[in-house]
């Protein structure tokens, strides 16, 4: 009897034992799934945060390239505002220009066909300016390129018809438009008239800025062409050159006659030049 309430207590003991075991156990899985879940509600909180601070950020770069996108389009549309009130003033001066150009051509011409010609090779002086200033984005022109432009089928011809000599310098657009016109006069005048109209005749340009750096001088001498005689009237070309080009540019302009060749002297301000060499 005592035998088996010893078996008996013994079994109760074990089973508690088995039980505390299990419970123990229990516990422990419990804790490691709290402690997973919180874990994994940590690890979510983590990856909420750091998605909506990221969508934060991207709506502030956002809104901040909008801004930038927006100030880049005002700034464009004042600047094409600029541009195009700025075409319009120079269209209108050119179009006075070549009004002028066309009454004064118009009144020393007998036929259309004369009109014509010399009105087409004015407006292509002109034009060859325009060439270089918009090949600068308008800043300006090179004088050598000028000259040189104005000159270029004698420059290219076999005989050494034309020299040009000085340091380079950049103009500023309404003198580079000014002396155009007044290169052009001389070469056409040249041509028809003066050493250019002979393959023995030359033309000499050359310039050089005055020892007070206040002004710059171009002179244009012409040698070996025919006898020269002052004209007994003014054309248009010579009007040109001594009134428009003197005025517009605040210079003055010295147009003579000896009878070796037509020499003329301009001298404008170096407030007309925008860099030198």
């Amino acid at each position: 009897m005592n035998g088996g309430l010893s078996m008996l207590s013994d079994m109760t003991a074990a089973a508690g034992s088995a039980l505390v075991v299990v419970g123990i156990l229990i516990v422990l899985g419990l804790l490691v799934y709290a402690y997973r879940v919180r874990k994994a509600d940590r690890a979510r909180d983590a990856t909420r945060r750091r998605l909506e601070e990221d969508l934060e950020r991207r709506t502030k770069e956002l809104a901040e390239a909008e801004r930038q996108f927006d100030a880049e389009r005002s700034a464009r549309e004042q600047q094409l505002r600029l541009l195009l009130r700025e075409l319009t003033h120079r269209s209108k001066n050119l179009l006075a220009v070549i009004q002028a150009i066309a009454r004064q051509t118009a009144r020393q011409t007998a036929s259309v066909d004369e009109f014509l010609n010399r009105f087409g090779a004015r407006l292509h002086g002109i034009g060859m300016s325009h060439d270089l200033l918009i090949a600068d984005d308008w800043q300006g022109a090179s004088l050598r390129m000028l000259a040189e432009q104005q000159l270029e089928t004698h420059l290219e011809s076999p005989g050494k018809q034309v020299t040009i000599e000085g340091e380079d310098v950049v103009l500023k657009p309404a003198a580079v438009h000014n002396l155009g016109m007044a290169l052009h006069e001389l070469t056409a005048n040249a041509e028809k008239y003066g050493a250019l109209s002979r393959p023995e005749g030359t033309v000499n340009v050359r310039w050089q800025v005055c020892e007070d750096e206040k002004a710059l001088k171009l002179t244009w001498e012409e040698l070996g062409g025919p006898e020269v005689t002052k004209p007994s009237r003014s054309g248009f070309g010579r009007a040109m050159i001594e009134n428009i080009v003197s005025q517009a540019l605040s210079g003055c302009v010295a147009l003579t006659f000896p009878a070796e060749g037509v020499r003329c002297e301009i001298v404008i301000p170096t407030s007309h030049i925008t860099s030198r060499g």
